[in-house]
């Protein structure tokens, strides 16, 4: 339970952090029409990490198979990793770095349009969509193979909904 809860909240305020300067950037540059874009990127990513849970689920997995056990905590490593040495190059300016990307896809278009909205909702799917995966591989590494109980689940989702709770109230108060 511990870990689920420990991994979902995690991920889930990676996600959250990232939808808030996204969404305080488009209310300080006035243009909150394309918000929308960021939601249906943000819903797009939960339904692709959901689709890559349920892949996993589906092929299964054996708790004695070590070439997919180390192959799942190899790729996780290498997420982790990617975003220690990502967070070590950026942190410094990383709003700055994500505002000015998000200037480059919605600048050009004119700022509202249909073209601006779709670069912003890819934008946002990736952006999101890497801490979903990322969440998937790590749960499935916890579980090795074996059924998640009730109080995973449990733990999962207290996780997330802490993750929701601190992404709505970090979006408030950016906008104050």
């Amino acid at each position: 339970m511990l870990s689920a809860l420990a991994i979902t909240l995690r991920e889930g305020m990676e996600a959250a952090l990232v939808l808030g300067i996204i969404l305080t950037y488009l209310h300080r540059t006035g243009r909150t029409p394309l918000n929308r874009y960021v939601y249906w990127g943000l819903g797009l990513a939960v339904l692709a990490s959901l689709a890559a849970a349920a892949f996993l689920q589906a092929i299964g997995f054996d708790p004695e198979n070590e070439f997919l056990e180390g192959t799942l905590l190899t790729i996780g490593g290498v997420f982790v990793a990617s975003m220690v040495l990502w967070m070590w190059r950026a942190a410094r300016n990383l709003r700055q770095h994500m505002e000015t990307r998000m200037e480059n896809i919605v600048a050009p278009q004119g700022g509202t349009s249909w073209r601006a909205g779709m670069g912003l909702l890819a934008f946002t799917f990736f952006m999101v969509a890497r801490e979903g995966m990322e969440t998937v591989l790590f749960l499935a590494a916890a579980t090795l193979g074996e059924t998640p109980s009730i109080l995973d689940f449990i733990g999962g989702g207290l996780g997330i909904a802490l993750a929701a709770l601190f992404a709505i109230l970090f979006v408030r108060g950016s906008l104050k």
